[in-house]
């Protein structure tokens, strides 16, 4: 059996007069299977060259009360190489590590801190950590912070020769294999990782960076289950949450009598979707068998609140106790969420939601949003590759996909404006998509106060002050909302002689950067689609002669930008609409996605209303 040793060359990285920024010079992961458990060892090697970066020096290791921590050594290496200090046992705290909107967890961190006066100087340490719930053999990145380089990072796995595995792996990573004996040791490098700098309508930093997936296609946790096929791993995800489904009796009269008289499928789905939502919170319980066990529907019937997992089986149950099937759907959840790979059956979502079989269609409940309307995902599931877990018939399936109509934001603002540029603002926007989801949330989730600065910092202007607001939604269900807004102008023209200058509020664009620094692909989950409608009422217009601008129409395969001015006696409409398609965008044609938004930018600055005085002569 091979076993692990923290042998690190005393490498420091220097650069004449200048200061570099902290490096990570080796981080090394070790991970073995033995007599059913999984044991991994890391150690790390960081070097910091200045009082700036010493938050290097700040430790975490998280772990969880299913896993046994030992910290094997932690130290300080002056740059001659010398050990300058150990870590003290006294010195290490341990905290819980309970995530927002959490009520209790069985999530820890071990903490400590390795400062020194002198720099640069480097900071080592190793940790082991052995437990034997586990679903993953290794999921792992190269990289340990996502602002600091790593100059050199490697993972070994080693399991016993007749374990079997899927593997998967990015290229960039170099890979090689080996039977020792009765093991195999398989073992990934990556040299300088440079971390990725954000970039807009860039895929998930996850799928940017080099990954290495390492699946045990048997596993024991909580039960026996196999990742052979999305058929086994959905069969043990229904095993594992057998008879949690199951109603007290005394909820299932509340289903009874919420149900009387109500006959139409749907209806009774509807009303037993607002039950839950009315009468339940989200709070992230995660304990015990950690973040894959639900809790039962007995728990939520009694305390009135869980997580992702325990609401669905909650909402499955009483859909249960009416007659109606359902099945449970795991999802990676986000706007803008990782891709799951259909060909590497494995643990790969991050949230629960339910569908439920109807007539040839399907009633998808997200059952953590009290705010959301019935039988709608919007960005936060739509368009995406799920685990339908219906026994050894589980299966992927596609989400919904959010169109241009779903969408659509149309604005209706009419100025009243004076000639000294002063006047009000009435606004009345229709909204859907993701403004509108970010709204319900805060009218359900936030004080006035901080509804109201939500809403005026999406003003697309500063010239305005806002004095009146209100959300307009007739019907809970319904899946888009008015937004009125009612706004104190100023400064609404600029004066050069006798021109007066009227130009209209901006419209909102993604903010590109250039092809020349540009370094990943696009990726544009669901589309935009804006509409805006501008009435201008200025009763001292006939005192000037009115230049409208040229109608602006700009198509491509990203999108569509169109402008028209139009003049009426005692002032003038603006109809302009921009739409952004969803898709995948190879880096080769982002110039052209560049081309489309600087095009609309340059338009827009030349698409000013000039009004010029007329002589009294």
């Amino acid at each position: 059996m091979k076993s692990f040793s923290l042998i690190i060359c005393c490498l420091w990285i220097f650069s004449g007069g200048t200061v570099l920024q902290g490096q990570v010079i080796d981080y090394r992961t070790f991970v073995r299977i033995e007599k059913g458990k999984r044991i991994t060892e890391k150690s790390f090697q960081i070097q910091i060259n200045h009082k700036d970066q010493e938050d290097l020096a700040n430790i975490e290791i998280p772990y969880s009360a299913d896993q046994e921590l030992d910290l094997l050594e932690a130290y300080i290496v002056d740059r001659s190489g010398q050990t300058v200090r150990k870590l003290k046992k006294k010195e290490v705290t341990v905290r819980s590590n309970i995530s927002q909107s959490s009520f209790h967890e069985d999530d820890y961190v071990q903490t400590f801190q390795l400062h020194w006066h002198e720099f640069p100087y480097q900071i080592r340490y190793s940790y082991r950590l052995t437990e034997q719930k586990f679903i993953y053999v290794a999921r792992w990145h190269p990289v340990l912070y996502t602002t600091v380089p790593t100059l050199s990072a490697s993972l070994s796995v080693e399991v016993p020769a007749d374990y079997p595995l899927a593997i998967d792996y990015s290229p960039a990573l170099d890979y090689t294999t080996e039977k020792q004996g009765d093991v195999v040791l398989h073992r990934w490098q990556a040299k300088v990782v440079e971390v990725p700098k954000s970039e807009t309508l860039a895929p998930p930093f996850s799928e940017i960076i080099p990954l290495a997936t390492v699946v045990p296609q048997r596993f024991d946790y909580a039960i026996e289950g196999s990742m052979g096929s999305w058929a086994e791993y959905g069969d043990w995800h229904e095993r594992l949450n057998a008879s949690l489904d199951e109603l007290p009796a005394a909820e299932g009269r509340v289903v009874d009598k919420l149900l009387a008289g109500i006959t139409d499928q749907r209806e009774r789905i509807q009303k037993l979707y607002h039950h839950l939502q009315d009468h339940t919170r989200y709070i992230n319980v995660a304990i015990d068998v950690g973040g894959l066990k639900p809790y039962p529907a007995a728990y939520v019937a009694k305390n009135k609140y869980g997580d992702c997992k325990a609401l669905t089986i909650y909402m499955k149950a009483l859909l249960k106790w009416a007659g109606i099937p359902s099945h449970y759907v795991v999802i990676h959840a986000g706007s803008n969420p990782v891709r799951v790979k259909a060909g590497l059956p494995s643990q790969q979502f991050n949230h629960v939601i339910l569908g439920v079989p109807l007539e040839g269609d399907t009633i998808w409940l997200e059952n953590t949003a009290g705010y959301l309307p019935y039988n709608y995902l919007g960005t936060f599931t739509q368009n995406r590759l799920a685990l339908w877990v219906d026994g050894m018939n589980s299966r992927l399936v596609r989400t919904p996909t959010m169109e241009l109509s779903e969408v659509l934001e149309h604005s209706t603002y009419r100025f009243q404006l004076q000639e000294s540029g002063q006047g009000r603002v009435e606004v009345s926007q229709r909204l859907r998509g993701k403004t509108f989801e970010s709204l319900l949330f805060g009218r359900r989730e936030l004080t006035d106060q901080q509804l109201q600065d939500r809403i005026e910092a999406g003003i697309p202007w500063s010239t305005v002050k806002l004095s009146n607001w209100e959300i307009i939604q007739p019907h809970r269900d319904q899946t888009d909302l008015e937004l009125k807004l009612e706004l104190e102008a100023r400064d609404q023209f600029r004066r050069i002689g006798r021109l007066v200058v009227l130009q209209p509020p901006e419209i909102d664009l993604p903010d590109l950067e250039s092809p020349s620094v540009r370094k990943q692909s696009v990726r544009i989950p669901y589309p935009v689609n804006q509409q805006d409608e501008m009435f201008y009422e200025l009763p001292f217009l006939a005192k000037y002669r009115v230049e409208l601008p040229d109608p602006i129409a700009i198509e491509t395969p990203f999108g569509l930008y169109s402008e028209h001015y139009q003049l009426k006696d005692t002032g003038m409409v603006l109809n302009r609409t921009f739409q952004l398609y969803r898709g995948d965008y190879p880096l080769e044609t982002y110039p052209e996605l560049y081309n489309f938004i600087q095009a609309i930018r340059n338009a827009r600055k030349q698409a000013a209303v000039v009004l010029t005085a007329v002589s009294d002569d």
